[in-house]
């Protein structure tokens, strides 16, 4: 079967979003947690009052803290970056530890449900 013009201009156009989308595509990174205790309405109003010490480092786009209606005690931590080395970078600093001092005391999370998940934004 050969290709026709048409294939090979779609071809072409996708390989070429796809390189440009590889090296502009913004990383996300997702956290994953469960409350065991009876520390979930503490944990929630403490992202509510997060100190924002991430909110200006480079290459930090935006954070979203989820929680499912089915599950409240399932807490999901959304952050948008220009790139994975900013996370990297974020993830491994002192104020990343500081930033973690707001979690309330005694909180204890469900063992082998807590994770933290790297990915590519395809679209929005």
């Amino acid at each position: 079967m050969s290709e026709t013009k048409t294939d090979s201009i779609m071809s072409d156009a996708f390989t070429s979003n796809r390189t440009d989308a590889a090296t502009a595509a913004p990383f996300v990174a997702l956290s994953k947690f469960i409350v065991a205790n009876d520390k979930t309405a503490e944990v929630k109003e403490a992202f509510r009052h997060r100190p924002h010490l991430v909110d200006g480092k480079p290459g930090f786009l935006r954070m979203e803290v989820l929680s499912p209606l089915d599950r409240p005690e399932e807490i999901w931590v959304v952050t948008y970056w220009t790139d994975a080395e900013s996370f990297k970078l974020w993830h491994h600093s002192h104020l990343y530890q500081q930033a973690h001092k707001c979690i309330p005391k005694g909180l204890k999370v469900v063992a082998g449900e807590t994770e933290i998940r790297q990915f590519e934004q395809i679209c929005c």
